[in-house]
């Protein structure tokens, strides 16, 4: 038919992954987020807030960051282009908290994150000497609304909600053993579990 107007497909929603303290190795199809100058987003996650819009994130993932984070509280020197009334929001809270709360904010509803750090009880966790945290499994669960208020801790300032499951990579030969054999040498030994793996679902 002549003169008829040509069908224009809409583009597909835009799905943005990233890897937040990527470094060099940005996770394939994620968009990498550091300091590091040739990375897709320069950005420094130490400053808040972060320059995605709330529900803007398809899926984070973050892989041996989160123990680099300070342990100490936000100051006027961590907020980034920031008008003094929103500082309130940050100011004075723990700076691990902050970015777990900016993570949240950006995901979008039931948006995942992937987060792996080293193993409290592991030389992995103590061998980097910019490491400034050092986190059990048992952490995470402060990222739960839930969790915080069965355990009369939501005075605590932080807002997230994540629901939260988290496994141990653990060496080839304990996984051998027998399951509660393993779940004590987790539990007690040195060594016997290398990083924990947290799957973090957005719950809003």
């Amino acid at each position: 038919m002549e003169n008829a107007p040509v069908l224009q497909l809409a583009p597909p929603p835009a799905c943005l992954k990233l890897d937040l303290g990527a470094g060099q190795n940005p996770r394939e199809g994620f968009e990498g987020v550091d300091l590091w100058p040739k990375s897709t987003h320069v950005v420094d996650l130490m400053k808040f807030p972060w320059p995605w819009g709330n529900n803007s994130v398809e899926e984070l993932h973050c892989s041996h960051f989160v123990e680099h984070i300070p342990a100490r509280e936000v100051t006027y020197a961590d907020m980034h282009h920031i008008v003094p009334t929103d500082g309130e929001a940050f100011l004075g809270q723990d700076m691990l908290l902050a970015f777990f709360d900016e993570c949240w904010r950006i995901l979008k509803p039931d948006g995942w994150m992937t987060c792996i750090t080293p193993a409290l009880q592991s030389v992995r966790a103590f061998q980097d000497p910019t490491h400034r945290r050092f986190i059990p499994a048992e952490t995470y669960l402060y990222l739960s609304a839930e969790w915080r208020q069965a355990n009369k801790l939501d005075h605590y300032r932080v807002e997230c909600n994540f629901g939260v499951d988290i496994n141990p990579t653990i060496p080839q030969e304990l996984s051998l053993l027998h399951q509660e054999a393993q779940a004590r040498r987790v539990r007690e030994g040195w060594n016997c579990t290398y990083d924990f793996h947290a799957k973090l679902k957005a719950l809003k």
